[in-house]
């Protein structure tokens, strides 16, 4: 027998034993930090509550550094590879940096993917990946991207079109525009971290006429071609999500760790951020907890007992809002967030309080064993399975300690079986459409009101200018049809 096989199966007796004893532990304290637990290993090495399993979806070689994903239309993964990563190369698209986009599919319906297609790789620096309105929705710092693909072959129609640029990519590797989600109004929504502050527009607007963005949340509009701020504050967000009431929460990657999201507010902490400096007062987190003990300095208790019981430690990434139809209905519309230093999940349950939301600690969902586990984002697919990415590095929040760049892993977190679905959004009619609003599984409400929203309004690929008022923080761009 293999070390790392002998070594596995004594953690495993080991925690066999803690638990019995009604001892609950984080990791395997012994575990080689040296090199990641193999993919199937680390998957099937997780600890999840009874009835669950997590599974490998992909691993290294076929991913490596992802960064952020989405689900189509088809239930295939669309992931974006940051291979860059932490060095911004030289500004553009058009030469092979390494930076991906893949798409990787399961066929045959085992969890795992069969099919993967190299979509585009001449990107830098990639943040985020959306799809829908016939292309691909990338950010990456200092551009934000679409890529059309109107006949849905997986081969760009064209290089990307650069619909804004600005974002700021000055200060720092990390706490920059991130991540992208479909909002229920049609939006297509983002979280950007305060310390690569944006000076926002379209291509060759001058500097005047652009528009300061200090972190937060903002949107965008996929047919109207409108740019505008949402919410200003937190320090470096990192996903956001919604409820079944349409009630948006981000994590935050540092202290404190989660947020309600209200349009137009002004949320702590400040930070001396230009935007905020005549709020009358910036809104609180809403948890009631703190997932760390060091509260003089955050790094304080990392890796200690106090810590584990907290929740495992200050940084958080990635937010979901469970509203699934595999895992069991305790969990519908409480929070997970991927705890960084804590190699877990967590959960966080709300609770209405007036006209916000208080959040409580709850059990954390999964704790990995692999000490090199970094998850990034997670998010329920069309058979109501969580899809959870691992950035795979032994560093704090994407640092640089590791300079191996060659690993990466998609998990699948599963409650026993769960169905294979074979149907896609994009086929059914508009009556079918209308009639997946009540599932209960909300990833098909979502892609339903999406492609009802594709047909009501065809896309447009914007090549114009701005329009931006001196009174307004929003973009309007003048985008002529394809």
């Amino acid at each position: 027998m293999k070390f790392r096989q002998l070594h596995a199966l004594c953690c495993a007796l080991c925690l066999a034993v803690l638990f019995y004893r009604g001892v609950s532990i984080a990791t395997c304290e012994d575990a080689p930090a040296d090199a990641p637990l193999p993919p199937v290993e680390a998957a099937s090495s997780m600890i999840v509550p009874d009835g669950f399993q997590v599974t490998l979806f992909a691993g290294e070689p076929d991913v490596r550094q992802p960064i952020g994903f989405c689900i189509d239309d088809r239930g295939r993964l669309w992931v974006a590879e940051n291979y860059n990563y932490p060095t911004h190369m030289k500004p553009g698209h058009g030469t092979k940096s390494g930076d991906r986009i893949l798409i990787f599919e399961d066929t045959d319906g085992d969890g795992r993917f069969d099919e993967r297609t190299v979509f585009y790789d001449k990107l830098n620096y990639v943040t985020g990946i959306e799809v829908g309105f016939g292309g691909a929705w990338v950010m990456s710092p200092p551009y934000f991207y679409f890529i059309p693909d109107r006949n849905a072959d997986d081969k760009p129609d064209s290089e990307p079109v650069v619909l804004l640029d600005g974002f700021g990519n000055h200060a720092n590797a990390h706490n920059l525009a991130n991540g992208f989600a479909w909002g229920p109004d049609g939006w297509l929504y983002g979280t950007h971290g305060r310390t690569n502050w944006s000076m926002i527009g379209t291509p060759g607007t001058p500097d005047e006429k652009r528009v300061r963005f200090d972190g937060g949340v903002y949107r965008y509009h996929p047919t109207r071609h409108v740019w505008e701020p949402y919410a200003d504050g937190t320090t470096n967000p990192w996903g956001i999500d919604w409820d079944d009431y349409g009630q948006a929460f981000v994590c935050n990657c540092v202290n404190p760790h989660l947020f309600h999201v209200i349009p137009g507010a002004h949320y702590e902490p400040w930070r001396n951020r230009k935007s905020s400096e005549f709020a009358y007062e910036r809104i609180p987190t809403i948890a009631d907890h703190l997932h760390y003990t060091g509260t003089g300095n955050v790094r304080d208790g990392l890796g200690s007992e106090s810590e584990d019981a907290a929740g495992g430690g200050h940084a958080h990434c990635g937010t979901m809002i469970y509203l699934g139809d595999n895992w069991p209905d305790r969990y519908r519309n409480s929070l997970f967030t991927n705890n960084i230093h804590g190699k877990r999940i967590n959960n966080d349950l709300l609770k209405r309080s007036g006209s916000s939301y208080v959040a409580s600690h709850g059990p954390d969902l999964m704790r990995s064993r692999d000490p090199w586990f970094m998850g990034v984002t997670l998010a329920y697919g069309p058979d109501g399975s969580v899809f959870v990415s691992d950035w795979s590095d032994t560093g704090e929040c994407h640092s640089t300690r590791n300079t191996r760049r060659e690993t990466g892993r998609i998990f699948k977190i599963s409650y026993g079986t769960p169905k294979r679905i074979t149907k896609n959004p994009a086929e059914l009619s508009n009556e079918e459409l209308v009639q997946l609003q009540l599932h209960k599984n909300d990833w098909w409400v979502r892609h339903a009101r999406r492609v009802l929203q594709e047909r009501a309004a065809p896309a447009r690929t914007c090549r114009a200018s701005t329009n931006h008022s001196a009174r307004s923080s929003t973009l309007t761009h003048r985008c002529p049809e394809n």
